[in-house]
């Protein structure tokens, strides 16, 4: 793994828990499955070496081109449309990007901030786990991260957010006994820290204390198991440049109580996004960047116990439901639909209308009913 890590004055007891991945410390307040080794998938796919090679850049905070044979530009020219756009992102690519998803659990919890690595995904989900805390599930694809964590455990409730993505890589540091079985059963290629598929694709950052601190990076996940998924369907529609957006009302932002986690989104024109703040404060990355996403999804979900401990709560994330849609600075209140755990959501406005996204990245809040508050 190709970068530089600040290492912490306890080296040697960091070392020593490097090689001993499977050991947890364990918080308090967010008890955390023992894990175990992992299996991890055998289909093989062709090998990914006409894989484009997405960029290290920031978001882009504009729309991008359409998708369509031609665009309208605001006088009466036309041009053409990019031949290549991300399918998480809508955002144009210079060719096509034939690798899989790489789906990376990472901590939320106060002591993992700031983290590394979520302003380079395309999708961030927020869910909520044990003590009313929250973890992300962070989808990469179009682009790269040098460093991505602190990666944490899986879920039960993760099963659901990978099983549309067309065997993506699943990457998470273990899982108890039940959550590592039944993962077995899931289209999805494991990378667990200790598992046979790591292939150094973990590191302790001495940044941190464990277990806030284990990192990795997409090169490293990409380069372990590549070959053994498959390119992601689009997962939403955006809008086309000059397209507006229907049914929607201008807006401030968006309030989350999730329970010892309180997310706000404002939304910010001159960065082109919805800036986050966390408990009262500005939530940043690593490098000092506020995440502040195109897209922010308020899905109102049910959660359920899991059946792997029953004191983590599981979302249920198929049937239908209301969401809130926050783009380009409006607010569409609909709502969201699943038929099955392979069909991807799709979020319509009270019309019944798809609701086209901006082009960029997309957070959404599995949130419980009655939770969230329309800031005008």
């Amino acid at each position: 793994m190709s970068r530089l890590l600040r290492l912490a004055p306890g080296l040697g007891a960091l070392v020593m828990l490097a090689a001993c991945s499977q050991v947890r410390v364990l918080e308090t307040a967010e008890p955390e499955p023992t894990p175990t080794t992992a299996s991890t998938a055998a289909l093989q796919v062709a090998p990914t070496s006409t894989v484009t090679t997405p960029t290290e850049s920031a978001a882009a905070t504009t729309q991008a081109p359409t998708t369509s044979a031609v665009t309208t530009e605001p006088a009466t020219a036309t041009t053409a449309a990019p031949l290549h756009t991300a399918p998480l992102t809508g955002l144009p690519t210079p060719g096509e990007i034939v690798r899989p998803a790489a789906v990376v659990k990472i901590d939320n919890h106060p002591k993992a901030l700031p983290q590394w690595g979520l302003n380079m995904a395309d999708v961030v989900y927020e869910e909520i786990v044990e003590a009313r805390l929250t973890r992300f599930a962070a989808i990469f694809h179009s682009r790269n991260a040098d460093m991505v964590g602190p990666v944490r455990s899986a879920r039960t409730g993760d099963f659901a957010l990978l099983s549309n993505l067309n065997r993506p890589i699943f990457v998470n540091s273990g899982a108890n006994d039940y959550t590592e079985r039944a993962l077995r059963s899931v289209d999805a290629v494991n990378v667990t820290d200790g598992g046979s598929l790591d292939n150094g694709v973990f590191e302790r950052s001495g940044a941190k204390n464990p277990p806030h601190n284990l990192v990795t990076d997409t090169a490293s996940i990409y380069s372990a198991a590549a070959e053994l998924g498959r390119t992601p369907p689009t997962y939403f529609r955006f809008r086309d440049e000059g397209e507006a957006l229907q049914r929607a009302d201008v807006v401030s932002g968006v309030d989350i109580d999730f329970g010892q986690i309180e997310a706000s989104y404002r939304w910010d024109a001159a960065l082109g996004g919805w800036v986050r703040t966390q408990n009262g404060s500005a939530h940043t990355d690593f490098d000092d960047i506020r995440i502040a996403p195109e897209n922010v999804i308020v899905q109102f979900v049910r959660y359920r116990q899991s059946p792997a401990d029953p004191l983590t709560p599981e979302p249920v994330l198929t049937g239908s439901g209301v969401a809130w849609i926050f783009s380009d600075g409006h607010f569409v209140r609909g709502t969201w639909e699943r038929l099955s755990e392979r069909d991807v959501t799709v979020f319509r406005s009270d019309n019944a209308v798809i609701v086209p996204l901006t082009r960029g990245r997309t957070w959404i809040a599995l949130a419980r009913e009655d939770t969230a508050t329309l800031v005008p």
